[in-house]
């Protein structure tokens, strides 16, 4: 029973099991939770020891907020609105239960679920925030909210600033901007990508003493060592427009600039990653697009699925 064993150390849990625990929990707090659900958790938690673990780990600590009700966590999470999934979630993050458990920095699969916005695979998404500031979220993006202050948790966004409002903060993982105008920022996995295409943006790192100005039409990148390789910007991304502009890009930059916008896996074999094609391809087709790869490049395409395309 999960109630009656003694709390697990968090060192002692494997990381695997931590990380299904983790994503039970968000399933069975998902309104979309069903009976099933519930029937599939309980033989993950029977399965092993290991899991049994995690999941009293995550249940003891959500306990101690009222959130959960010991054994009868499924219950109680499948009935939690949206905000007090939310306030579960930061309390795990903040007591580091889920760091804790081996979901390390890098990774942080479960962040996501602390946004208030999100948008899927392929989806984009516009948001007025009650300031004024105008949020255009691509594919795959993620965004905490708070008054004046935002946190990109994922993804990429365009954010428009209101005029008449208080420049708003915006939280990356390598550090914090205050905008005001207009500009674009993309995570990556050790970096942030920003361009500005009106106004100015205020860079603060915890690697310099100052923080930095970017004007318009100027973007860089931000990572642990600071913000650098500044660079002109010409025009804003194509994606706003429902397209990628490719000009001399690698083809295995472009397969994968595709892969955030469809389900599923795009191999490229190394022989022909180096191609290099030109043009404005529509997103609302990825399919078309990589059957059009043939007409234009030395290639071939082999699908075992469509979730499995390789490109040789």
């Amino acid at each position: 029973m999960i109630g009656s064993r003694t709390p697990s150390a968090a060192a002692d849990i494997d990381p695997q099991s931590a990380r299904e625990a983790v994503g039970w929990l968000t399933q069975l707090m998902s309104e979309d939770a069903t009976a099933e659900d519930n029937v599939h958790w309980q033989s993950w938690l029977q399965a092993s020891e290991q899991n049994q673990r995690a999941w009293q780990h995550i249940a003891t600590f959500s306990s101690r907020f009222s959130l959960l009700n010991g054994s009868a966590a499924q219950r109680s999470l499948s009935h939690l609105p949206d905000r007090g999934r939310r306030r579960l979630l930061r309390s795990l993050a903040g007591l580091g239960v889920v760091g804790a458990c081996g979901i390390g920095a890098g990774a942080l699969p479960w962040r996501p679920w602390l946004a208030d916005y999100r948008t899927a695979t392929g989806e984009q998404r516009q948001i007025m925030l009650d300031d004024g500031t105008r949020l255009l979220l691509n594919t795959q993006t993620a965004v905490s909210v708070m008054p004046q202050r935002l946190t990109l948790l994922s993804g990429e966004m365009m954010v428009t600033t209101a005029p008449e409002s208080p420049p708003p903060g915006l939280v990356l993982p390598q550090g914090e901007l205050v905008a005001q105008g207009r500009f674009s920022v993309r995570l990556w996995d050790a970096f942030s990508d920003i361009a500005v295409y009106h106004g100015k943006v205020n860079v603060h790192s915890p690697a310099s003493a100052q923080s930095i100005l970017i004007r318009a039409g100027y973007g860089g990148r931000l990572g642990a060592a600071g913000y650098g390789g500044e660079h002109r910007v010409s025009a804003e991304p194509g994606w706003q427009q429902g397209m990628i502009l490719a000009d001399s890009m690698r083809l295995d930059d472009f397969l994968a600039e595709v892969g955030r916008y469809r389900r599923g896996i795009i191999r490229c074999d190394s022989r022909v990653a180096g191609l290099r094609l030109s043009g404005a391809f529509p997103l609302n087709d990825t399919g078309a697009i990589i059957a059009s790869l043939p007409g234009t490049l030395p290639v071939r395409i082999a699908s075992v699925s469509p979730y499995l395309i390789m490109i040789s």
